[in-house]
Formats: structure tokens, sequence, C-alpha cells
């Protein structure tokens, strides 16, 4: 196991140049990233919020609200 990782870090530094170590820290492999950083999806990724889902309440209960007011004009 450790041969196996020697021999890794001789390729690595034999071949690798201070851009492909920036590329290897930077981006991650994934494609849920869409080219953005590591540091670029932690900080722009969903966030906790610990009085649930206020915004989606908040959307329902405008649109119930157009829906009423519309249902009122249209009826009279």
């Amino acid at each position: 196991m450790s041969a196996d990782v020697e021999s890794l870090f001789v390729f690595e530094h034999f071949h690798y140049d201070e851009y492909d170590y920036y590329n290897l820290r930077e981006y991650s492999c994934g494609a849920g990233g869409k080219g953005r950083t590591k540091r670029e999806i932690e900080q722009n990724g969903n966030r906790h919020v610990p009085a649930g889902h206020e915004r989606k309440i908040l959307g329902k209960l405008y649109n119930s609200e157009v829906k009423r007011r519309r249902s009122r004009n249209s009826s009279n």
C-alpha cells in the first residue's frame, strides 16, 4: 500500500505542474457544480432556515389571496 502511494507521489512530482495542482484543489470532479469551484458551491448552496419553509408558505397565502380577489371581482 505504501509503495502505491510513493509511486503516485513520484508520478505527480514529475508530471504535474502548478496549474494541475490548482485544478485538483479548486475544481470538483462531479458534474453538479456546473463549472463552479468547491468554495462557490459551499457558499451558494441551500442554507438551513430554522423557522421552516417560510417563503413557500408566504407564496401559498399570497396566491390564495389573489385567487379570492379574482373570484370576487368576476362574480360582481
